[in-house]
């Protein structure tokens, strides 16, 4: 935490800044100004740990999710000389899933369901993922020393068809009820891989004749599309196969987080910042793929959704924890993101001073105006994103859970040590040092511009 008492101490320090010779000097006046209103520096309402619900209720949900055997998919080194397959491999698994999501939701026999809106919502979350995918793949070509062998074949070659055949998007192409969702995919699929040196080969167009990643082989639908059974599929509740699905995409998209978070650790010991930087642009988009993802609970009938809570012990006698702490996956991403604050002092080249002394934050002032060392402020600024979409996430579940089962459930407007939920998007900022020093620099630039006036 920063100490209190170096507000004043700041009003003396001085900062050399741009070396432009029309542009001031970033120091204060020695005129009486007017003291900043900086952030509230207090303390969490109590101590609060992330953490998974029960082991019982864990076990439970990875069950239900097939998550053993997707993690063992996942594991699987198919291609070691490929060193993205662990990030792009589950990538594809939640695109592949979502393609299965909008088979099922097209086929939904219930004449209430609202289908029109479940395409539309389906799609717009496909795209997403095609574009978070080519964003990937074409972080991976930038970095050639580590990115590996890509599997990838030729459209002529005869080794390999040029196009996935277990896929589930290419017979979304044929079927009339989604033939339209489907080509507007392809057509996503064909623009936003336009950055990169190979394709998908999902069946687009690939007007260019580029090369084409053997999807077959990295995502393996076939095995994939074997964990569609649920352990409730006897129930005969339609709202249990949009629940599995929705999960099991937060499931793939939290474990390429967690794996872009480990290669953020390494790129910043290292000193790469702009590598780090745009892994943490990446992680700050899952998070608000992730909301994206949850938003379709809204889309779930209010009826059968509750008698499918009841039907699969959604919410068990005193268990207060939300559904989402089941996933383990999940909590680890969001551990890991709360503490990449312990990466700032590393990246500022500054001790941590135990007295709370304004260190840190005249360091970050420094970085901030002089910009001496390339991707240090895109890091930070990142790494500030990725809080902030985190912190949204946690805020917009606990108003999906009050809109599809009712605010009690959601413990309503309870802030207190029961309802986590609300106390990771309350606690304070990740990063006092960051928020001090925009605060001061705010402070410095509104006063400089009404001395010139």
């Amino acid at each position: 935490m920063v100490d209190l008492e170096w507000k004043s101490n700041m009003a003396r320090t001085q900062i050399s800044n741009m070396h432009h010779p029309k542009s001031p000097k970033l120091t204060v006046s020695d005129k009486p100004l007017l003291q900043p209103t900086l952030p509230a520096l207090q303390l969490p309402l109590t101590p609060n740990d992330i953490k998974t619900a029960s082991f019982f209720l864990c076990e439970a949900y990875d069950n239900y999710l097939h998550l053993p055997q997707l993690r063992k998919l996942w594991a699987s080194n198919n291609f070691p000389n490929w060193a993205h397959e662990p990030i792009i491999k589950p990538a594809l698994h939640g695109l592949e899933i979502t393609f299965r999501f909008i088979s099922t939701v097209l086929s939904d026999p219930r004449p209430y369901a609202n289908k029109r809106e479940w395409a539309r919502r389906l799609e717009s979350l496909a795209k997403a993922q095609v574009q978070l995918i080519a964003t990937l793949c074409k972080d991976q070509e930038e970095s050639p020393d580590t990115c590996g062998e890509v599997p990838v074949s030729d459209v002529s070659s005869s080794v390999y068809r040029s196009y996935s055949e277990a896929s589930l998007l290419p017979r979304l192409a044929t079927w009339h009820r989604s033939k339209d969702v489907a080509k507007r995919i392809l057509a996503t699929v064909e623009a936003e891989m336009t950055r990169c040196s190979y394709t998908l080969g999902l069946g687009e167009p690939n007007l260019i004749g580029k090369p084409i990643l053997r999807y077959d082989a990295v995502c393996m639908p076939n095995e994939l599309h074997s964990l569609e059974a649920t352990p409730f599929d006897h129930i005969e509740n339609f709202e249990n196969l949009n629940l599995h699905a929705t999960h099991q995409i937060v499931e793939c998209w939290s474990r390429v987080a967690c794996m872009l978070l480990e290669s953020v650790a390494e790129s910043v010991e290292g000193r790469r910042f702009e590598k780090a930087a745009r892994k943490c642009y990446a992680v700050e988009r899952i998070w608000k793929l992730l909301t994206e993802t949850e938003d379709l609970h809204l889309l779930m009938d209010p009826n059968d959704f509750m008698k499918l809570k009841k039907q699969i012990a959604i919410q068990c006698f005193g268990d207060t924890m939300a559904f989402c702490f089941r996933s383990k996956e999940l909590v680890e991403v969001a551990k890991t993101c709360r503490e990449m604050k312990r990466m700032v002092p590393g990246i500022l080249e500054v001790e941590v001073d135990p007295k709370g002394g304004p260190g840190m934050v005249e360091a970050a002032m420094r970085i901030y105006v002089e910009k001496k060392e390339e991707g240090v402020v895109e890091v930070l600024q990142a790494m500030q994103g990725i809080e902030a979409a985190m912190k949204r996430f946690f805020y917009g579940y606990k108003q999906v859970v009050a809109a599809v089962m009712g605010s009690a459930e959601a413990g309503g407007n309870r802030v207190d040590s029961g309802d986590s939920l609300s106390q990771i998007f309350l606690e304070p900022m990740y990063f006092p040092s960051l928020d001090a020093a925009k605060a001061f620099l705010g402070y410095y630039w509104y006063n400089h511009e009404n001395t010139l006036a």
